[in-house]
């Protein structure tokens, strides 16, 4: 939604739009509500398949001894590795996910649009405090391989490299979008409540 061309029409009306355009605005919180939330399932879902498959495989590994068999004592930051996102992705799906909320109302299409935008600053704090804990330990990670000779120093560089570069990239499309997206739509949407609300007061 353009929330800024919102928040003008809005005014334009006198805070008080006619039939009309409430229902314009009705059917473009629900649309815009209903598209995020798909996308999220969609998101949840691929993010848990890809999440769970390594897992199972190192689960298979330790149970099984293959050739390639993980010593627990020396690879331990494996664990961590591989649980850290998991962990991440239910907390996500926990507290960062979208609330079904009623839209039968201008002043609850904006609230519920308030609580989405909120859900969304959620997920990229959470996801933003995995990578945290994810970048020191991936350096830990990548030591263990090369000490247990799964991997050669120089392997060790360009894995790092790599990872490093798109972890860096990963958090600077994050701060990105919750600058220059969320924290503008959150204006817009506590301006939009908070004329709506003193038009009901009055």
């Amino acid at each position: 939604m353009d929330y800024e061309a919102l928040q003008n029409a809005w005014r334009a009306a006198g805070n008080d739009p006619d039939a009309a355009a409430r229902s314009y605005i009705l059917a473009e919180a629900r649309s815009t509500l209903a598209r995020r939330r798909t996308h999220l399932r969609r998101m949840l879902a691929f993010a848990g398949v890809m999440l769970t498959i390594p897992l199972v495989l190192m689960g298979v590994d330790i149970v099984t001894g293959q050739s390639d068999f993980i010593d627990i004592n020396r690879e331990w930051g494996l664990i961590p590795f591989a649980l850290i996102p998991f962990a991440a992705l239910i907390l996500i799906a926990r507290r960062g996910a979208h609330r079904d909320a009623p839209v039968g109302a201008l002043l609850e299409s904006f609230r519920a649009l308030r609580e989405d935008n909120a859900a969304a600053q959620a997920r990229i704090v959470i996801i933003g405090g995995a990578m945290i804990l994810f970048a020191p330990l991936l350096y830990v990670l990548l030591n263990q391989l090369v000490s247990v000779g799964k991997m050669a120093p120089h392997e060790m560089q360009s894995a790092a490299l790599v990872l490093g570069g798109a972890l860096g990239l990963s958090a600077l499309w994050m701060a990105v979008k919750f600058i220059t997206q969320l924290l503008p739509e959150r204006r817009h949407l506590d301006a939009l409540i908070g004329q709506y609300e003193t038009q009901i007061g009055s």
